[in-house]
């Protein structure tokens, strides 16, 4: 797939040098570069035999992915009327920055010390989509509702143990080839807010919260040829903040720098290989530095 920072630089490029045109519809691409993680939880019943409740919760799992890289991000708003606009937001990271992940398992009725740990080298993509109605209700201030989607897949390969049934070890994987996908979606409301600071200058703002959503998590793991699936229910927080500037000699072009902070998570959720698994964490964020442009016609 294409740089995402090269799609950013080719489309800011023609888009600033259109001419201009009335101010009906709004195009804007930014670069976001993020960094961030992914992290989920399970617990299940641990080893040990016996009658103590606390076995039933006593064995956990916790999957750690670092997320980082480039959004190409497009955004399109058309004015229904005066007061009311629809906007449509699709991202797409096409290649997360290759790191180390982590595999951390404990059985607490036996031991508090790990289980067993491993890491393994992973990357992935990510795509992101909001859809979203508008309507002023002042000239600074929108109130918006729509919908949010964010999908990630996760490559695990080069993976070895370092503990291994609570023994230190060396143990490599030449052979894992596992994957995760997670998928957060759901209705959100948000507001918009715009400060002008100078003729030139303005300072934009936004923030989303959608309190009930669907999780859905799927896992492939090729070494023990395990395929399950995650779901839950959860929230999704997206806000960002920047400054406007509008381009010298062009009334319908704007440059834009600012930062923006996601945050997905889960309340609570299951596995489907069994009623004994509660999947009690997914939480994934996202943070960096966008810079994007906007063209007006």
């Amino acid at each position: 797939m294409p740089n995402s920072l090269g799609i950013f630089v080719v489309t800011l490029t023609l888009m600033l040098t259109q001419p201009i045109g009335a101010a009906a519809s709004t195009f804007s691409i930014s670069n976001w570069q993020t960094s961030g993680s992914q992290q989920w939880h399970i617990t299940f019943p641990g080893n040990s035999s016996g009658p103590s409740i606390q076995n039933a919760n006593s064995g956990a799992s916790e999957l750690y992915y670092p997320h980082s890289g480039n959004y190409a991000t497009v955004n399109y708003e058309e004015s229904l009327s005066p007061v009311h606009k629809v906007q449509l937001e699709v991202g797409i990271l096409g290649s997360l920055q290759q790191g180390t992940g982590n595999d951390s398992d404990w059985d607490y009725s036996h031991s508090p010390d790990l289980w067993y740990y491993g890491m393994f080298r992973t990357s992935g993509s990510s795509t992101l989509l909001n859809l979203n109605f508008k309507h002023a209700i002042n000239p600074g201030t929108e109130l918006f509702y729509g919908y949010g989607y964010s999908n990630s897949l996760y490559t695990m390969k080069q993976g070895y143990y370092s503990v291994m049934n609570y023994n230190a070890v060396s143990t490599s994987l030449p052979n894992l080839d596992s994957t995760y996908s997670i998928v957060y979606h759901g209705p959100h409301i948000g507001v918009t807010e715009t400060k002008q600071l100078t003729p030139k200058l303005a300072l934009v703002g936004s923030i989303a919260y959608a309190p009930l959503t669907v999780v859905e998590g799927h896992g492939w793991w090729n070494l023990r040829e395990l395929d399950f699936k995650h779901t839950g229910t959860g929230q999704m927080l997206d806000g960002k903040i920047g400054l406007k500037y509008l381009v010298a000699g062009r009334q319908d072009n704007s440059l834009t720098v600012g930062y923006r902070y996601q945050r997905n998570s889960l309340y609570t959720g299951t596995e489907n290989t069994s009623s004994d698994i509660t999947w009690t964490k997914a939480t994934q964020e996202q943070y960096g530095w966008y810079m994007g442009g906007e063209f007006k016609f």
